[in-house]
C-alpha cells in the first residue's frame, strides 16, 4: 500500500509539473477604454485558457505610462494605446517594439473624435475659432491634430491651445475657461448628455482628407518578449485576432463588457462609436504613414520616421 501511495504521489507531481511547464505566462498592459475591448472579450470568452496561456492583466492610467512599461520590458504586450505614443517612442528606440494590431477607421469617416463647443455658443464653424481658446488632451500630438483640423479652414495661428486633463475638459468648457475642445469619445457624448455642449462640426477628422483612414491606436509586443517567446507571440496574435472576429460578428454581445471593464454606463456602452480593429496583414501602412507625416508637419515630432517598419508579421 505504501508503494502504491508513493507511486500515486509521484504521478501527481509529474502531471502537475507538466501542466505548469505547458502553461505559458504573459503580462498584458491595457487602458480602461473602448480600444481594449478585444482583451475583455479574450478574458470573458476563455480564449487565453483555451490556448494554455496564463495572463496577468495590468491596468494603466495613461498612454505614456503603458508605452514606457512596454519599452522597458515591464509588460510583454500593450493592448492597447494611441499609435502616436508608439511613434514618440520610435523617435529614439524604433527597435523596442512591434505593432501587431491597429484600431481606427479604414476610411475618411471617423465619428470617434469630436469638436465640441458650449450649447449656447455663438461659434458656428471652425473659422469662428480665430482668437479663441481651444482645449485638447495633454500631449503634443493632441494639439497638432487640433491644429491640423483647424488649418483645413483657417490658419490656426492666433488660436490659444490649452492642454487640459480629460477629467476636467468638460467642466473647463462649462466654466468658460475654454471656448471649444477637440477630443475622442465619450467626452463629447458626455458633454452633450449633460446639456453643456454641442457638435461644432460632425466628424472633424474627415476634413484631413485621409481617404483611406488610419489606426489611431495600436496593440504591440515588446522586442524583448518577441525575442524570448516567438511562438507565444504568434499564439497571442492569433488569439487577439479571434477576439476581433468575435466582436465583428456580434458587436452587440461584446458591448456590455465595456460597462464591466471601463465603468461606462450601460447607455454609453451600447451607443459609443466603435471603430475597426485592423489586422496587421491588411492594415494600410502607407495611409498610416500619411497620418504620421501630417502630424510631423504640424510639429508634433522632431524626427521623421518610417512607420511602415514598425509592424510585426509572422
Amino acid at each position: 500500500m505504501k508503494r502504491i501511495a508513493a507511486l500515486i504521489v509521484i504521478i501527481l507531481l509529474v502531471v502537475t509539473a507538466g501542466t505548469a511547464l505547458s502553461e505559458e505566462k504573459v503580462k498584458i498592459g491595457y487602458l480602461r477604454l473602448v480600444i481594449s475591448l478585444p482583451t475583455y472579450v479574450a478574458v470573458e470568452k476563455g480564449l487565453f485558457e483555451q490556448e494554455g496561456v496564463k495572463v496577468e492583466l495590468v491596468p494603466f492610467e495613461s498612454g505614456t505610462l503603458i508605452i514606457d512599461a512596454l519599452m522597458t520590458g515591464r509588460i510583454d504586450a500593450n493592448c492597447c494605446s494611441s499609435i502616436t505614443g508608439y511613434w514618440f517612442a520610435a523617435q529614439g528606440a524604433p527597435d523596442r517594439f512591434k505593432i501587431f494590431l491597429g484600431y481606427g477607421m479604414p476610411s475618411r469617416k471617423n465619428v470617434a473624435f469630436v469638436a465640441i463647443v458650449k450649447k449656447d455658443s455663438p461659434i458656428k464653424e471652425l473659422k469662428d475659432l480665430k482668437g479663441k481658446r481651444v482645449g485638447t488632451y495633454p500631449g503634443a500630438t493632441s494639439v497638432a491634430l487640433a491644429r491640423a483640423i483647424i488649418r483645413t479652414q483657417i490658419d490656426p495661428e492666433g488660436i490659444i491651445f490649452q492642454e487640459v486633463p480629460p477629467a476636467i475638459l468638460i467642466s473647463a468648457l462649462a466654466a468658460g475657461q475654454i471656448d471649444a475642445f477637440f477630443a475622442p469619445e465619450p467626452t463629447g457624448m458626455i458633454a452633450i448628455s449633460q446639456g453643456i455642449g454641442r457638435h461644432l462640426v460632425e466628424g472633424p477628422m474627415g476634413l484631413l482628407g485621409l481617404e483611406k483612414g488610419f489606426p489611431g491606436s495600436a496593440f504591440g509586443f515588446s522586442a524583448q518578449f518577441l525575442k524570448q517567446n516567438p511562438m507565444l507571440a504568434k499564439k497571442l496574435k492569433a488569439l487577439y485576432y479571434k477576439a476581433v472576429d468575435f466582436i465583428e460578428k456580434d458587436e452587440k454581445a461584446a458591448r456590455p463588457l465595456l460597462t464591466k471593464y471601463t465603468g461606462l454606463s450601460e447607455s454609453f456602452a451600447m451607443s459609443i462609436p466603435i471603430q475597426k480593429w485592423m489586422k496587421v496583414e491588411t492594415l494600410d501602412k502607407d495611409a498610416t504613414q500619411q497620418y504620421f507625416d501630417l502630424l510631423y508637419k504640424e510639429g508634433a515630432y522632431k524626427k521623421w520616421i518610417d512607420t511602415t517598419k514598425l509592424y510585426y508579421q509572422n
